[in-house]
């Protein structure tokens, strides 16, 4: 069906800000963008008066659990609630149960989300000491993941050699989470008694790793992204070390909670990298402002309460994100912290960019329409009940944010409209520039 957004406020490449404009959609395109278009008696015209159009966001880093661990979360339930967060695309993480490190397991992960995920997808392969060699066949990916400090999962490469063959090898960007394993192993031993996990996982430990894995990646020439960049330290780093072909993200956790949210909920609020300080807070709010941080991605990373609700040493790390990114940010907006067009570059076009997405990620003549409505005005109350991934909870419940997603456009086609879902039509897997 063909679609005619009326009377939006649409974000212009061009100028970098808001206009008043009307959308015309024709299949999966945007084919017409003016100040008034006239519809056609079989177009669906939507009133968007009042509201502000946005690329559909584009999540860079979310973990949708599927093959491995569908009780927590599939891309289904997980496209479910990219949609309702108003993100159009999503790149998925390779650490599933079985990692995504070869041919056979992408391709497996490609026929799950080609049946199921309402938004475009796209995905990682892992990169590690078993598959080192074989990393330059892989072009039609993301980026290359490369755990250099323990996460979820045991899928390590503490080996500054291997990482040295994966870089050499790489045809796409390599994503890193960046702690050095023995500094984790030395503060995990110092701090056991106190459970005190941001005091286990010290700033230390990424400063660290930022350190050694970019000098290593400006040797090498080699597109580079530092995945939740989490500390004052490592922005420090990068004042220093910075180059085009470097890039970092930030997440939402980092941005709006500190280590007295896990002091006060326990496992809730345990995460790799841990949630830092209210210093660490104010110079990742500093480095967005100062154009040193590339993207804001959310780390989605679900698990039930029942993992949750254990001892927090023993409780599985991560929180769900990528249904409250927006929400947040346009109460960000609100209180004057960031701009709207600040939100357009962190969330769309920079990982558009930086990932080689093609034609995502702007709102153009030609271009995919991959679209987000929101009401700036409007207030969201953010509940457990009212999240639509599969583990059920948020760690911002009660959080009241000025400013809601109305709709979200994929492809041309409605997904999510002020909390009704179709989905009759899929996402597409994103293609990607050389």
């Amino acid at each position: 069906m063909d679609i005619l957004l009326h009377g939006g406020m649409v974000y212009g490449s061009a100028q970098g800000d808001f206009v008043r404009a009307d959308i015309r959609i024709h299949e999966d395109r945007i084919v017409d963008i003016s100040a008034e278009i006239l519809p056609r008696a079989w177009e669906k015209v939507v009133d968007c008066t009042g509201k502000h159009i946005l690329p559909g966001l584009i999540d860079a880093h979310v973990h949708f659990r599927e093959p491995g661990a569908t009780h927590k979360e599939d891309f289904l339930s997980g496209s479910k609630a990219a949609a309702a967060g108003g993100v159009t695309t999503v790149l998925d993480m390779p650490n599933n149960s079985t990692p995504t490190t070869t041919r056979e397991r992408l391709d497996e992960k490609r026929g799950l989300a080609r049946v199921k995920s309402l938004v475009n997808y796209g995905f990682y392969i892992l990169g590690c000491e078993e598959n080192a060699n074989d990393l330059a066949e892989f072009e039609d990916i993301a980026g290359i993941k490369v755990y250099l400090g323990s996460s979820t999962g045991n899928y390590l490469t503490e080996d500054l050699g291997v990482f040295a063959i994966i870089l050499q090898n790489a045809r796409r960007r390599v994503v890193v989470h960046a702690e050095n394993e023995g500094l984790l192993r030395f503060f995990a031993a110092k701090h056991r008694e106190s459970q005190l996990y941001h005091k286990m996982r010290d700033n230390l430990c990424a400063a660290v790793s930022v350190a050694e894995s970019t000098l290593m990646a400006r040797h090498f020439a080699k597109p580079f992204h530092i995945a939740h960049l989490s500390t004052k330290e490592e922005l420090a780093l990068l004042r220093l070390f910075k180059t085009p072909l470097i890039t970092c993200e930030v997440s939402p956790h980092h941005l709006f909670l500190n280590e007295e949210f896990f002091c006060a909920r326990g496992a809730y609020g345990k995460m790799n990298p841990p949630l830092r300080y209210n210093t660490d807070q104010q110079a990742l709010w500093d480095g967005i402002r100062e154009g040193l941080v590339d993207m804001i991605a959310t780390d989605h990373a679900p698990h039930t309460h029942d993992e949750k609700d254990t001892a927090v040493m023993e409780a599985p790390c991560g929180v769900p994100g990528v249904q409250t990114m927006l929400p947040l940010l346009l109460q960000a907006v609100h209180e004057g912290r960031l701009a709207l067009r600040d939100v357009v570059r962190l969330c769309a076009l920079n990982p558009a960019k930086t990932f080689g997405l093609k034609d995502r990620g702007t709102i153009r003549e030609g271009g995919y329409a991959d679209l987000c409505v929101v009401d700036l005005v409007a207030e969201t109350i953010i509940l457990n009940e009212t999240q639509y991934s599969k583990c059920g909870w948020t760690p911002f419940h009660g959080l009241v944010t000025k400013g809601s997603v109305v709709m979200t456009v994929v492809n041309g086609s409605i997904v999510y409209h002020e909390g009704m879902f179709y989905e009759d039509v899929k996402g597409k897997e994103v293609e990607y520039d050389n």
